[in-house]
């Protein structure tokens, strides 16, 4: 029997199947119509961001890595500016009033015929978890108003509960000098994932416009590159 490989209980195997359980990638509840390749848009308008936090920068956060999404995909996407313009001449100052034009009118106004509308429910830290990001996004045939594509997601991180689980499950199997070499590891990690989202931000035309948005809590940037690419995944390229 080898005496350096430290025995791990049947308790313990529970505790860590748990955390694992618990730390899993959860999947976006999402809709494709049947029939996208004959009604894929062209032209694409990613519309302001409901937002339903009470963080000012979320909405202009989602809608700038929803174009980004897009345009990595290949589709042709309408300038903000034109969208906003023929929005404000219509009276319409925020993106709650938005359905009080019809789809078409919408398409007819800026010339795209699809539509993006961006949903934001959750942004940045809340009680109980570190940082937690979640919307839906819905692209509909602007002249019929028809979904073509859903998507919805929630993702969040809690540095506090995932450290813990690791640090419980390091000092379960090797003690406390695993307990502190496992934290240690599970910090500089957490670093380097940061890192590397902050990076391929920044090395993004598009994608680097959210860094003039967010200029110090780099936490959220991870959170929100899985949210996105995860989201936008199961939508076909242009």
């Amino acid at each position: 029997m080898d005496r350096g490989v430290p025995k791990i209980s049947g308790w313990n195997l529970v505790l860590i199947s748990v955390f694992l359980i618990l730390t899993a990638c959860a999947a976006p509840l999402y809709e494709l119509t049947p029939d996208y390749t004959a009604l894929k848009p062209t032209r694409i308008a990613v519309l302001p961001a409901l937002n339903e936090t009470s963080d000012l920068d979320a909405p202009i956060v989602f809608r700038l890595l929803a174009r980004a999404e897009l345009a990595d995909k290949g589709y042709a996407l309408i300038n903000f500016d034109r969208i906003d313009d023929a929005l404000q001449q219509q009276g319409i100052q925020e993106a709650g009033q938005i359905e009080a034009l019809t789809s078409r009118k919408i398409g007819e106004l800026i010339g795209a015929d699809g539509l993006l509308y961006v949903r934001v429910f959750s942004y940045g830290r809340q009680v109980g978890v570190h940082i937690k990001m979640e919307g839906s996004f819905t692209l509909v045939d602007s002249k019929t108003g028809r979904k073509l594509w859903y998507s919805e997601l929630g993702v969040s991180e809690d540095i506090v509960l995932e450290g813990g689980a690791v640090a419980l499950g390091a000092e379960l199997i090797g003690g406390k000098d695993a307990r502190r070499k496992a934290v240690k590891t599970y910090l500089a990690a957490r670093q380097a994932r940061i890192a590397r989202a902050v990076a391929k931000f920044r090395a993004h035309p598009l994608r680097r416009e959210v860094l003039r948005v967010i200029t110090i809590d780099m936490d959220k940037i991870p959170l929100l590159d899985e949210l996105f690419s995860k989201n936008f995944r199961n939508l076909p390229r242009a």
